[in-house]
């Protein structure tokens, strides 16, 4: 998908959020758009497969349709889908993170062990700020974590895991790959 695509996708559901009332979502495809922007600013991102990262970046704000919806559905499914969205959210931030550390560093001033590392710890400092905003927005005490909190946490470093797991692999595909 490339940036104009993006911006096509995104202009369409921009509409629909702000027509179905909720513009408070706004934010988050604003933040989400621009860090698209910013790194098809960059000449080293289309070294990656970036039509491909685009997608990825640009579809996880789909997950904002999921919380427009009128319908709801058992407490299990309800809980399943929250769960998806925390451990979907935790791939796509950390991958997010491993690419602007990347692009912005240079691969070989960092090599992928440490990329992998600062996305994993970026990311669950993002994830642990989010459930802290969340409970401020809900008046709750900023560091004490309802039952859902906890479990969104978990989901976080269970997508974390994941992700991690990917990033090892590929380094070892890579190695190997190169030593042929």
């Amino acid at each position: 998908m490339n940036i104009v695509s993006v911006r096509i996708c995104n202009v369409i559901l921009t509409a629909v959020i702000a027509w179905s009332g909720h513009s408070n979502y706004l934010w988050y495809i604003a933040a989400m758009h621009l860090s698209i922007e910013v790194l098809n600013l960059q000449a080293t991102y289309f070294t990656h497969p970036y039509k491909l990262y685009n997608f990825i970046f640009w579809a996880y704000e789909l997950v904002l349709l999921e919380r427009l919806r009128k319908v709801f559905f058992t407490d299990t499914i309800e809980w399943l889908l929250n769960c998806a969205e925390h451990f979907s959210f935790a791939i796509v931030i950390c991958l997010k993170v491993y690419i602007y550390t990347a692009v912005f560093t240079g691969r070989y001033l960092l090599n992928r062990w440490w990329i992998g590392a600062i996305a994993v710890i970026v990311f669950n400092i993002i994830g642990l700020f989010n459930e802290v905003f969340q409970n401020t927005l809900a008046h709750r005490s900023a560091f004490v974590f309802i039952p859902d909190s906890i479990k969104d946490l978990k989901m976080n470093l269970l997508g974390t895991g994941v992700f991690i797991s990917a990033v090892v692999l590929r380094i070892f595909w890579v190695r190997k790959n190169l030593a042929h």
